[in-house]
């Protein structure tokens, strides 16, 4: 293994990082990855509608996270694939909107679900770490947007 300057040089290496951490086999993610590339101070916010159709944010941390997940993908593949991204990079932060659909199996399976990912990253003068990432899942009613990935540019990537 690349140590971790080498390892999270680049946007696009966190990125592909970030969804080869949470795939895998039922109870097979890679929570050492996971944990590697997030910033001490990382923030994870899951969003949904509770039963009665209001929306709800869960936020954690990245311990927490990690726990809330490994419960829920201890029993089910899980394979996460980013299908689309814009950046906006200014300086040493970045604004990731990374459009996603995880699936039962690496290649193909069932459609579990498609989303975005919208990711707050920090280069610290050496390495990317994600510093925040909120993501929300389509339904019914509530698409990824097309212009993001049809009309936008990415901005500010020198990589």
């Amino acid at each position: 293994m690349a140590d971790e300057t080498e390892e999270f040089a680049t946007i696009d290496a966190l990125m592909a990082a970030l969804y080869s951490s949470i795939s895998g086999p039922p109870g097979g993610q890679d929570w050492e990855l996971s944990r590697r590339l997030q910033h001490p101070d990382v923030r994870l916010v899951r969003t949904r509608l509770d039963e009665a159709g209001r929306p709800v944010a869960c936020s954690f941390s990245g311990e927490d996270y990690e726990a809330n997940a490994r419960a829920l993908l201890a029993d089910m593949p899980f394979y996460e694939v980013e299908t689309e991204r814009r950046t906006v990079r200014f300086g040493n932060i970045a604004q990731v909107f990374s459009a996603y659909e995880a699936r039962s199996a690496p290649a193909g399976g069932v459609l579990v679900k498609r989303g975005m990912n919208m990711a707050h990253l920090y280069n610290d003068g050496t390495r990317w770490w994600l510093m925040h990432m909120i993501w929300d899942d389509e339904r019914e009613g509530v698409e990824v947007p097309r212009e993001i990935f049809d009309d936008w540019k990415d901005l500010g990537i020198v990589e």
